[in-house]
């Protein structure tokens, strides 16, 4: 997807669709997804005591990833810019969870999407997470890291550097 990816201060029109699209819609399709498959081709969920700790387990782990999202957000609000990957940012986020993980927001939604999936007992849902994945990290992150080095050069780069995409 190297043709994809341009400049930061390209018009958000001008980003691939899978860009635009976000990646809450595409992990949305992917549970939605699981949904339907697990209601029509339902794989075993684990039963007893080993469920009710997968639930708990779950419950804290969708609940820590909401968290981390809104906290990112948050970040962004202070900071005054895009939420949007598509959307031209006005300044680089390096506070909270930007210290560890260029991608707080993505992780949080990611670790969303596992726990509500263990929750809903939607193992399917959770076959399906590589698809949103892939979209990440082959479309959007690239997107967005050009857009970055397009609009703040070095300070970008040793952003980058120093800190991991993921963890």
């Amino acid at each position: 997807m190297g043709s994809d990816v341009a400049p930061a201060c390209a018009p958000r029109a001008l980003a691939p669709w899978l860009v635009r699209s976000t990646a809450p819609l595409h992990c949305l399709l992917a549970f939605a997804a699981g949904g339907l498959l697990q209601a029509l081709l339902g794989l075993p969920v684990p039963q007893g005591g080993l469920r009710d700790a997968l639930h708990l387990a779950a419950t804290v782990l969708a609940n820590a990833g909401l968290l981390l999202v809104l906290w990112s957000f948050a970040l962004f609000a202070r900071r005054r810019t895009t939420i949007m990957p598509g959307g031209a940012p006005s300044g680089l986020v390096r506070a909270g969870p930007f210290r560890y993980t260029r991608n707080p927001a993505y992780l949080g939604m990611l670790a969303s999407y596992v726990g509500l999936a263990v929750m809903c007992d939607l193992p399917w849902a959770l076959a399906l997470l590589p698809a949103p994945l892939w979209i990440l990290q082959r479309a959007i992150i690239p997107w967005e890291e050009a857009g970055l080095q397009a609009r703040f050069g070095s300070d970008y780069l040793a952003y980058r550097d120093a800190v991991p995409r993921w963890l």
